[in-house]
């Protein structure tokens, strides 16, 4: 699956049409090399552990996450059965998703019912 299409499946997840802004991968390096600058010229760990941060970003953002070969494919759900779980339910933190949801409250689930009924 393309970023792309991972991005159309969270917004299909929540009913919104897709808004994407564009950068083009160059631009990390442009900010990490400044970064990577600063730290070296001002002997700062502050900025080092940022250029750090947008290394490990830029890894993120151009490396492929998802496998294609069948024998490391686990589970039963699809992404896009997983982000429309997501929408509905809620899940507890995970710094390591890209789509982030609380559940419905218990007021909000009463209210549910009463509209249904």
């Amino acid at each position: 699956l393309t970023m792309k299409k991972q991005g159309e499946m969270l917004y299909q997840a929540v009913g919104k049409e897709p808004n994407f802004i564009y950068a083009p991968v160059w631009l990390f390096d442009v900010i990490i090399d400044s970064l990577q600058w600063v730290a070296d010229t001002f002997k700062s760990e502050g900025f080092e552990n940022a250029a750090e941060t947008g290394r490990i970003g830029k890894y993120y953002a151009v490396e492929p996450m998802l496998t294609t070969d069948p024998s490391e494919k686990f589970g039963t759900m699809t992404l896009q059965d997983h982000f429309n779980k997501i929408a509905v339910e809620g899940q507890e933190y995970d710094p390591y998703t890209s789509m982030f949801a609380k559940g419905p409250t218990t007021a909000e689930k009463k209210e549910k019912e009463e509209v249904s009924a």
